[in-house]
Formats: C-alpha cells, structure tokens, sequence
C-alpha cells in the first residue's frame, strides 16, 4: 500500500508523458518551412545560372564576326539555352545592345526571366506580383 500512496503523491507538473510531441508540434512547422524554403531557393539559384549561361552563349554568338549572325540568331541561341535546361524560353525578355558594332565594340545580351515561388507565395508580398521574383542578367563580350 505504502508504493500506491507514494506514486499518487508525485505532482502532475513533473509528468513527462506527451512532452516530445508538444515539442514536435512546435517545430516541425518552422523545420518544414525552412527545408521549402531552401528548395524553392536553390530552384531560383539554379534559373538564374541557367540565365547567365544562356546570355553568355548569346553574346558569344553576338560578338563572332559572321555576316550571317543577327538579331534573330542570337535570340535563337538564348531561348535554345533556356530550351535546353528547361526552362519556357517564351517567358524570356531579351534584350540585345551593340550586336551590329565594330570590332572592338562591346556586345551586351541581357535575359530576364520570372521565376514562380509556389511554396511560399503566402510569404512573398515584395515580388512583382507576390508571387515570382524577375531574375536579370546579362553578358558582354567585344565583339571580333
């Protein structure tokens, strides 16, 4: 009788059952937010190398002295680029700047592009529309 009586008197404030799962309540939503976060990033990291490689080829096309190299191709060298990592290459904006100049001259390709944060769009009230994020960069190369 004497074990009942003690186990009765123990407090109920030092009852550990259901400890771990309030814990886990409390941080598996910021754990999984984080872990989407860092892969909705990692996606727009990877669009925006993507970008940079296909404004380098587009302005290493503009800048190769060839009478058949103009606007057209260039543009097509790019959205192949973008083709090719698939990635929608009629979401591109490009813009070509000094393709026809002289030797020596530079050659600037510049590619735009919009990139969708699904996950987090709750989160993202500074985007263009709240949900995708414009990722620019370009390229410059003197042209031959």
């Amino acid at each position: 009788m004497c074990a009942l009586t003690r186990i009765r008197r123990v407090p109920l404030l030092r009852d550990r059952r259901g400890q771990a799962t309030v814990e886990l309540a409390l941080v598996l939503p910021i754990v999984v937010l984080l872990v989407v976060g860092i892969f909705e990033f990692a996606l727009a990291w990877r669009a925006h190398q993507v970008l940079t490689h296909a404004a380098r080829e587009g302005a290493r096309a503009a800048a190769v002295d060839n009478p058949l190299v103009g606007r057209d191709s260039v543009e097509r060298v790019v959205r192949n680029a973008l083709a090719q990592a698939a990635l929608d290459p009629a979401q591109a904006k490009i813009q070509l700047t000094g393709i026809d100049g002289e030797a020596g001259t530079p050659a600037r390709v510049e590619v735009r592009y919009p990139v969708p944060f699904t996950f987090l769009e709750p989160f993202m009230k500074w985007g263009s529309d709240g949900k995708t994020v414009n990722l620019s960069t370009s390229a410059v190369m003197r042209n031959e």
